[in-house]
């Protein structure tokens, strides 16, 4: 699930404004985006998110519109938008393809709460939407035990079900028969940037970070550098020693982390700590003959050559980047390629 999404319903709703969620829950052929991709559209016709574009949404925008003036709150349907070889200009513009979308107004400021909650607490969680009118939902833990929502004691009927349901993080259609079938998307917790240092590189990091919904946390020990005015709309900027920031921060499987501190002794140490967490990314901003001189550093204090094949450094994609802000490209560039790559 998307958090600004999540946090957009919620907003509406202190406001007691009216949106409409759109899910794809199906696709055939090629698509621009995926299962359980999510789109939110507002009654002022403002949109949150893209099902793709192009004609998807010219088509899904108005339809939400409309269930959105409709007299009753409750109204949901699945909206199928396909193209064959006689396609118009008002079908999709991708030949062969299928897309089906969930339209429901949203409701009950509780359920989203809840799933932001999880969500930012990082306890593993799914919400399961029947695709059976009216479509109601629910929210279960990793046991199948029902966090909010009704009990779905078909979709729950066997070990190797649960297994399925809780299978990857991806969204997904789970079908017992035609009678029967559930959405399934993981209440994923937020993807976290740690950037240490906050330089020219790591401003340029943060700034290209925000647009991709990465919590950015940025750590320096030089209290002319660690100032929030240098990174607007980050999640936090802190004044610290690194190995205590990062001691503090506690990285996890869901931190990618970008060390970029103003000295080759800091970038070491940087490094010793992050390597004894479990951070799904670990970059290094320097020249080939500093990441050698530090990873034979790291090798005499006996990390092991697996340990240190983590690091990625040189940092970021080779498009021979020159300027800072060319340079934080090639590094999210980098770190949206292993985000995307399955475990």
């Amino acid at each position: 699930m998307d958090e600004t999404i999540i946090q957009t319903i919620l907003n509406l709703q202190t406001t007691q404004a009216k949106a409409v969620l759109a899910t794809i829950i199906r696709t055939e052929g090629s698509t621009p985006r995926g299962l359980g991709t999510q789109m939110l559209v507002m009654e002022t016709g403002q949109i949150v998110g893209t099902i793709g574009g192009g004609t998807a949404e010219r088509l899904v925008v108005p339809r939400a519109l409309t269930l959105l003036r409709a007299d009753s709150d409750n109204q949901a349907e699945i909206q199928r938008l396909m193209i064959n070889q006689e396609t118009s200009s008002a079908q999709l513009a991708v030949c062969g393809s299928c897309i089906e979308v969930l339209l429901e107004p949203v409701q009950e400021k509780t359920f989203w709460q809840i799933a932001l909650d999880l969500q930012m607490s990082g306890k593993e969680a799914v919400i399961v939407t029947s695709l059976v009118p009216p479509f109601p939902k629910s929210i279960l833990d990793v046991s199948g035990n029902v966090l909010w929502g009704q009990f779905n004691s078909e979709l729950l009927h066997s070990a190797e079900k649960l297994q399925e349901i809780y299978s990857g993080p991806q969204a997904k259609v789970v079908e017992i028969n035609e009678k029967y079938s559930w959405l399934v998307q993981p209440i994923l917790q937020t993807k976290r940037l740690l950037i240490l240092g906050a330089g020219h590189v790591a401003r340029e990091v943060a700034y290209y970070a925000k647009p991709l919904d990465f919590q950015v946390t940025v750590i320096d020990d030089r209290a002319a550098f660690a100032r929030p005015e240098f990174f607007p709309g980050v999640y936090e900027v802190i004044c610290s020693d690194f190995r205590t920031g990062i001691k503090n921060y506690k990285p996890n499987c869901d931190t990618y982390v970008v060390i970029a501190t103003w000295s080759h002794q800091n970038d070491a140490a940087c490094l010793q700590d992050i390597l004894n967490y479990a951070a799904k990314y670990v970059g290094m901003l320097g020249s080939k003959k500093k990441v050698t001189t530090i990873v034979n550093h790291l090798q005499q204090e006996g990390y092991t050559a697996q340990t240190l094949a983590r690091l990625r450094a040189p940092i970021g994609l080779n498009i021979n980047a020159q300027t800072p802000s060319e340079i934080a490209i090639s590094i999210l560039a980098e770190i949206i390629a292993v985000k995307h790559t399955p475990v």
